[in-house]
């Protein structure tokens, strides 16, 4: 089959069916651009989000802690302690102040000025929510949950909410439900090779071009594609070699994407992997 390289902005701009139906097709995931091997603070990484000038926000899941981790330098430059102990999942930066979700469901807000404030999403550790990220279009928040879907969905189904942008409250219904027996059947049509058995979301990002909803999952080692509509648009199996526990996701204005995990059963160390969206080999 012929390699087809093609450039995703311009393909948005024609109309492209390829990309309309998926961007993850910009990404070579067996091959990242550059990768990162994080300190030993950041060996439990949980969650990131990109920054200014080649820097990422981090979050653990220990100590209550945000670390400005470097890109250029490979080093954390500086810390903001919000808060106390505790199982924290992932962070989200919005003007003047960063969003921290704890796995209880309580979101942490840390103002540029060095105060902290909480807030309950309605969420509970039933639902064990994992991914937060800030929909900059929208100016509202998502959370993915790896537990219970919510009242009325059944096991296998997995929710990702919406917060109203003034109070953190979750919407009554969610915004996005995940079959995951729909992803498992979409996998092995894709990928017969490679199926997956599982799907529990740790973290979920806005593309920034094609506002398709992208979820990562831990647990089940891959990153499932929705269209803004939420209908599943492509399921890509994560080598568990390369992946050993994916936690965090965060992409650039112009659709390059960061994917970290954290340090595998193998003992490897955390990391960070890069992934330029442009150009790309698709159909190989």
């Amino acid at each position: 089959m012929k390699t087809v390289i093609i450039s995703l902005a311009a393909a948005l701009l024609t109309g492209s069916s390829a990309v309309a139906q998926s961007a993850a097709a910009a990404y070579e995931w067996q091959q990242p651009t550059a990768t990162y091997t994080l300190p030993k603070e950041l060996q439990e990484v949980s969650g990131i989000a990109l920054l200014s000038n080649q820097r990422l926000g981090c979050i653990e899941d220990q100590t209550g802690t945000i670390y400005i981790y470097n890109l250029t330098s490979k080093s954390v430059e500086s810390t903001l302690k919000f808060g106390k102990k505790g199982d924290y999942e992932d962070l989200a930066r919005l003007p003047g102040a960063w969003l921290v979700l704890r796995s209880d469901g309580t979101l942490f807000k840390y103002n540029d000025d060095g105060t902290t404030r909480s807030y309950p999403t309605g969420l509970t550790a039933a639902n064990n929510p994992e991914g937060l990220a800030y929909d900059a279009t929208s100016k509202t928040l998502l959370i993915a949950c790896k537990g219970a879907a919510g009242v009325g969905q059944p096991d296998q189904k997995r929710a990702i909410y919406r917060l109203d942008p003034k109070t953190y409250h979750v919407q009554t219904k969610p915004a996005f439900v995940l079959d995951v027996a729909e992803l498992i059947g979409l996998d092995r049509r894709q990928n017969s090779s490679s199926a997956i058995n599982r799907f529990a979301p740790s973290a979920v990002a806005v593309h920034p071009l094609t506002r398709h909803i992208f979820v990562l999952a831990a647990s089940g080692n891959a990153l499932v594609e929705l269209d803004a509509q939420g209908t599943p648009l492509s399921v890509q199996k994560l080598p568990r070699k390369q992946f050993p526990q994916p936690e965090g996701l965060a992409f650039a204005p112009n659709g390059d994407l960061y994917i970290s995990s954290e340090i595998g059963d193998n003992g490897q160390a955390g990391t960070i992997q890069f992934f330029r969206a442009s150009p790309i080999a698709a159909n190989k």
